[in-house]
């Protein structure tokens, strides 16, 4: 399972860079003024960051989260049996 997050990580990581660096390239070679270019850069990058952080808070949500519900369930569920040894014992 590790290795398959890690990839799902690595492929939005080479999205995200391949995209910036598409994106870089097209707008310098683009036929435009040093202002508009440097505006739509900046325009282009605001875009690319948002879709960023969306793209970062669906991985979360859809993986992440689910594992830290499961893992904080079964730590109160061990704690539970534990207090209740615990209590047994005494």
């Amino acid at each position: 399972m590790e290795s398959r997050d890690s990839g799902t990580v690595s492929f939005i990581a080479g999205l995200l860079l391949g995209g910036i660096i598409g994106a870089g390239v097209g707008m310098l070679v683009a036929p435009e003024s040093g202002e508009k270019t440097i505006a739509r850069i900046k325009r282009e990058g605001t875009r690319i960051v948002r879709k960023s952080m969306n793209a970062i808070d669906d991985f979360e949500k859809d993986q992440i989260e689910p594992v830290v519900n499961k893992v904080t369930k079964e730590i109160k569920t061990r704690v539970a049996d534990v207090r209740a040894d615990v209590k047994a014992a005494l």
